[in-house]
């Protein structure tokens, strides 16, 4: 069996995880940069009175 040299197997963890993923961001940034996606921030949720009458109870993180 051979011997792997420890940058062989650095460089085929890069080819095979990273190489992907930045080909994914550059995908994502170019749609984004181009107008065919439009990121748009989500609406703020309507308070009800319910909401109102029942206020959430908070926990104290003493330790």
């Amino acid at each position: 069996m051979t011997e792997t040299n420890p940058v062989f197997v650095a460089l085929l963890f890069i080819l095979r995880c990273l190489v992907p993923l930045i080909i994914l961001f550059g995908i994502s940034y170019l749609l984004r940069r181009l107008g065919l996606v439009v990121t748009e921030s989500p609406e703020p949720p309507e308070e009800d009175e319910k909401q109102d009458e029942n206020p959430r109870k908070t926990r104290s993180h003493n330790s």
